[in-house]
C-alpha cells in the first residue's frame, strides 16, 4: 500500500513539474512575438492595424524591443539596429513620423513609434535612420508599418 502511495506522489510531482514547465514558456500577451511565427496571422506592413489591443504600461519598452528584433528583416543589409527613441503615437511629438497616419484615433492610441539607428550605415544621415510603428496584437508586439 505504501508503495502505491509513493508512486502516486511521484507521478503527481512529475505531472505538476511538466505543467509548470509548459506554463513558464507559454507566451504572455505582452511578450514580443517572433516574426513569422507559424500559425500566427501575419500583420500586413503598410496597412492600418486591425485587431490591435490596448497598450499596457510596459508597452513602449516591449515595442522598442520588438522593433529592434524585427529590424534586420525589415531593413536588409543595414546591420543590427539600436533604438534611439520610442514613444506612444498619441502624444504627437513634433517629428514628421508622429504626424497623423490616417488610421484613426483608435490605431494611434494603440501604436508605439520607434526611431531606429543603424550604426553600420553611418555617416549617412538618412540611411542610418529608420522609423517603425508597433502595436500589440493577440500574438504579441508586431511592426505594422515602416515609416522611414
Amino acid at each position: 500500500m505504501r508503495r502505491v502511495a509513493v508512486i502516486g506522489i511521484v507521478i503527481a510531482v512529475v505531472m505538476a513539474g511538466g505543467l509548470a514547465g509548459v506554463l513558464a514558456f507559454w507566451p504572455s500577451p505582452t511578450q514580443a512575438a517572433p516574426p513569422g511565427r507559424a500559425g500566427a496571422p501575419a500583420v500586413m506592413l503598410g496597412r492600418c492595424p486591425t485587431g490591435a489591443l490596448p497598450l499596457p504600461a510596459e508597452a513602449v519598452a516591449r515595442a522598442a524591443g520588438q522593433a529592434r528584433i524585427q529590424a534586420p528583416a525589415l531593413y536588409r543589409g543595414f546591420g543590427p539596429a539600436v533604438v534611439e527613441l520610442a514613444w506612444l503615437a498619441k502624444f504627437r511629438l513634433n517629428v514628421w513620423a508622429a504626424a497623423p497616419f490616417g488610421c484613426g484615433s483608435r490605431a494611434r492610441n494603440r501604436t508605439v513609434v520607434v526611431d531606429l539607428l543603424f550604426p553600420k550605415m553611418l555617416p549617412s544621415a538618412s540611411l542610418s535612420q529608420g522609423v517603425v510603428f508597433v502595436s500589440l496584437f493577440r500574438t504579441g508586439y508586431q511592426v505594422w508599418d515602416v515609416a522611414h
